[in-house]
């Protein structure tokens, strides 16, 4: 390192012979020894002007210390190398995919052609730069995607590869192989590399393999499948079959791959290993020395530490420029040592209390969220998020807007807390007339409420009708009572939250219930009286079909309140955070007919691609076929 040292622009060095005129400049610049000097003579001045030389000198001396300091950070001090790329990598590699039918075999798992798409996703990532072809083939070769270096763009493409895009069925390997290096051609590169991706290649593809290595193109092939093979199974559900009616079993053609590799001088790479190796290209040089060149620029480049050496001038000019200089520096110091007055968070340079409270609310953090907000309302949707229902209600009571009662509602109904949730919405509605979710919500809890209240009055007339009946009905009629009285327990149980989805207000097992009290008034029918237990069993099974729609319902009335909270405080900074609402009825609907629709449509990624490729197939025949006139 010191034996490498030297100055990048020497030249500056001249500068310094103005050093001697700028202290003559100084000297006579002394407006105060002037001064005295007109009426004293100069071999006492020193002696009658305290400090006067030394009060003179300091300036002078600062003054030539920065202008040594300035040349030198000019003159470029330099003793370490910087590695700067001096040419950008633009190498063109072609992908050519297989895409027979064969590829669909199950040897590997859980297909040949997936597992193709997850080693060449591979392989795009490691190809950092340059740029990227992919060509499709089977019976004939297509390109996907033209050079480009937007590698992305080319994996997006992947999915919509299967051999059902293709034309025409077959293996033109020789053919994708010249498609490749007319590419490369194009692109204006004298060399490339092509990455045959293929279980198996054409007979004359070794022979398009050697004509690429002489244009510079390195052929290498990414093997997929394996020696046993196995059946291929089409879409149609059916298995691949030969002409005799035969299941085929596609195997692995390793060797003539590896031949075919061996011929464009490229490598062979099975799809069980690692793809690093067809990763490895260098810059195609466009001179025989080219790379050499590239090398000895890269070795000129030297790191300029003159810009670190002008830092220095910093303390120089202080010192030239503020009187008391050296107390400053000694204050300077003290005041490093001492310790903060408080604890500074570097976060808050850059987003607001209420934005990091948002940020940490929307990455599954409620507590910090609710620990940084300022915002009531913020505070409270995170306190909501939180399940501190509690917290959130007190949070919501300090705003009086329509959508902090319409919240505050919602967490006190969290509670079951119904009247005071009601009188909430109620507060929300007469703000907001047209408030739909808090109408919707306060309908739903009064019409749970009024079903409390039915149900709670139907065992009464229930036990007044069993008294009358007589002894005789006893055994039938305590079996529906004791399934009526688990309906009514299931359904005391259940939460406004949990009806919320129905509309009708219906309390659920009311059926059963009718059916039981006609059962009651039957009398002593045997056969009723053996079908006791069945009735008792019917009943059970209708209370966990019961319980399983009582907690759908709560997770629906769930997922519905966490969707709301996630609209709360969009615009933390401006001191008021958006309220969150509860979809409407109206708006899921239309929200699942739209999600319904949307399922109907096909989902055929590759449909774009097999209609181009159908086109120029088409064009290529009609080419062909006048070609031959």
């Amino acid at each position: 390192m010191i034996g490498e040292f030297h100055f990048l622009r020497p030249w500056w060095w001249l500068a310094l012979i103005a050093l001697p005129a700028l202290w003559f400049a100084l000297r006579r610049g002394d407006a105060q020894w002037r001064t005295w000097a007109k009426v004293v003579d100069a071999h006492l001045l020193p002696h009658l002007v305290t400090g006067a030389e030394t009060a003179r000198r300091a300036p002078m001396v600062l003054a030539c210390l920065a202008w040594i300091v300035a040349v030198a950070a000019l003159a470029g001090p330099a003793w370490e190398r910087l590695p700067i790329p001096v040419q950008r990598n633009q190498a063109a590699t072609v992908i050519a995919f297989e895409l027979s039918p064969t590829m669909l075999a199950a040897d590997l798992k859980p297909d040949r052609l997936t597992r193709a798409r997850f080693k060449v996703r591979d392989l795009l990532a490691r190809l950092r730069d340059g740029q990227v072809a992919l060509v499709g083939y089977a019976g004939d070769a297509f390109v996907v995607a033209p050079l480009t270096d937007d590698a992305k763009t080319v994996e997006n493409l992947l999915d919509g590869l299967d051999p059902t895009v293709m034309p025409v069925g077959g293996n033109a390997t020789a053919v994708a192989i010249r498609r490749g290096v007319d590419l490369i051609a194009q692109s204006g590169q004298r060399g490339g590399d092509l990455i045959l991706v293929a279980d198996s290649v054409s007979a004359d593809a070794t022979a398009a393999a050697n004509a690429a290595a002489a244009q510079g193109v390195r052929v290498s092939v990414l093997a997929v499948g394996t020696a046993q093979g196995a059946p291929v199974s089409l879409p149609q559900g059916d298995f691949l079959k030969d002409t005799q009616g035969n299941i085929v079993i596609p195997k692995l053609d390793a060797a003539a791959l590896a031949a075919v590799a061996q011929a464009g001088g490229g490598r062979y790479v099975d799809a069980a290993g690692d793809v690093a190796p067809l990763a490895d290209r260098g810059v195609a040089p466009a001179s025989p020395g080219g790379a050499a060149l590239a090398d000895e620029v890269a070795s000129q480049q030297w790191r300029d530490r003159g810009p670190w050496l002008a830092l220095a001038l910093i303390p120089l000019a202080l010192a030239g420029f503020r009187r008391g200089w050296l107390m400053l520096a000694v204050f300077a110091v003290g005041a490093g040592a001492t310790a903060p007055a408080r604890a500074f968070d570097f976060a808050d340079l850059w987003a607001s209390r209420d934005r990091q409270a948002w940020n940490a609310l929307e990455g599954g953090d409620a507590k910090r969220a609710q620990e940084l907000a300022q915002d009531a309302d913020l505070r409270g949707a995170a306190a909501f998020r939180a399940g501190d229902y509690a917290a959130a209600t007190r949070e919501y009571a300090a705003s009086e807007d329509a959508e902090s009662a319409y919240n505050r509602g919602n967490a006190l109904a969290q509670q079951q807390q119904w009247q005071e949730a009601i009188k909430a919405w109620d507060e929300a509605i007469a703000q907001n007339p047209g408030h739909a979710d808090a109408q919707a919500n306060k309908q739903a809890v009064e019409a749970w409420l009024k079903k409390q209240q039915q149900n709670q009055q139907k065992p009464d007339d229930k036990n007044g009708k069993s008294a009358q009946g007589g002894q005789g009905q006893s055994g039938g009629g305590e079996e529906d009572q004791q399934q009526q009285g688990d309906k009514r327990q299931g359904e005391q149980n259940s939460s406004p939250q949990e009806q919320k989805e129905s509309a009708d207000g219906k309390p659920s097992g009311s059926d059963d219930s009718k059916e039981g009290a006609q059962n009651s008034r039957g009398g002593t029918d045997p056969e009723r009286s053996a079908d006791g237990k069945d009735g008792e069993r019917s009943g059970e099974a209708g209370a966990e079909k019961d319980a399983q729609k009582q907690q759908e319902q709560r997770e629906t009335f769930r997922k519905a309140m966490d969707k709301a909270v996630e609209q709360a405080g969009k615009e933390p900074e401006q001191g008021q955070a958006a309220k969150a609402r509860v979809e409407s009825d109206t708006q899921r609907e239309q929200r699942q007919a739209v999600e319904q629709w949307l399922e109907r449509v096909p989902d055929d990624p590759g449909g774009l691609l097999r209609r181009k490729f159908q086109l120029e197939y088409e064009r290529r025949q009609r080419d062909a076929g006048k070609g031959e006139r």
